[in-house]
C-alpha cells in the first residue's frame, strides 16, 4: 500500500466517523428534547397540584375560593384580593400549560383534560367578574381562548354527576 492510498483509507474512515459522530448527536438531541418536555409537562402539573393541594389543606382558602367563585360582590375587599391571587395563578398555569402546548412539550390528551377543566372553571360567575376585571393582561392567545370560552357559554361537562357528588357523597343514579 503505498502514502497515497493510505490517506484515501484515512479519509475515508475519518468520513464514516463523522456520519457516526452526528447520528449519536442526533440521537441524543432527541432524547434530550424528550426529556426537556417531559420535564415541561411536569412543572405546569406541579404548579396545578400545589394549587388544588392548598385547596384541599386550607378549609379558609378552600371556603373563600368557593364563595368567590359564586359571587365576588359578597366577599370583603381583602377576601377579593386573595380570591385575585388565587384566580391569578390559575390563570398563569393554564396560560403557562397552553405555551407549552403550542412549543409541544405538552401531548394533546393532558392539554385535552386540562382545557376542559378550564373550561368548567370560566363558566363560574365569580371567575367572569375576575377576568373582565384582571390587573394584569395575559398572551394575546391565552386571552382570545378564554373570551371565546366564555362567550361560548359554559361548559357543564359531568355536572350533574359533579353535583350529585357535593350534595350526597355519591355519584347521580343513570338515567333511564
Amino acid at each position: 500500500m503505498d502514502l497515497e492510498t493510505l490517506a484515501q483509507l484515512g479519509e475515508f474512515i475519518g468520513g464514516i466517523a463523522v456520519v457516526i459522530s452526528l447520528v449519536y448527536l442526533g440521537v441524543q438531541m432527541r432524547a434530550n428534547t424528550r426529556s426537556q418536555r417531559a420535564d415541561m409537562t411536569a412543572r405546569v402539573l406541579d404548579r396545578l397540584a400545589a394549587m388544588q393541594s392548598n385547596f384541599a389543606s386550607d378549609a379558609e382558602v378552600n371556603d373563600l375560593f368557593m364563595r368567590g367563585l359564586v359571587d365576588t360582590s359578597q366577599l370583603s375587599l381583602a377576601d377579593r384580593n386573595r380570591f385575585a391571587w388565587i384566580i391569578t395563578e390559575l390563570f398563569g398555569s393554564m396560560e403557562f400549560l397552553m405555551q407549552q402546548y403550542d412549543a409541544g412539550n405538552v401531548n394533546q390528551e393532558i392539554w385535552e383534560r386540562w382545557t376542559q377543566t378550564l373550561n368548567w372553571w370560566l363558566s363560574f360567575p365569580g371567575i367572569q367578574a375576575f377576568w373582565q376585571g384582571r390587573p394584569t393582561p395575559y398572551t394575546p392567545a391565552f386571552s382570545r381562548y378564554v373570551d371565546e370560552r366564555i362567550a361560548a357559554g359554559p361548559d357543564h361537562f359531568n355536572e350533574e354527576q359533579w353535583q350529585a357528588f357535593l350534595l350526597t357523597g355519591k355519584p347521580a343514579e343513570p338515567t333511564v
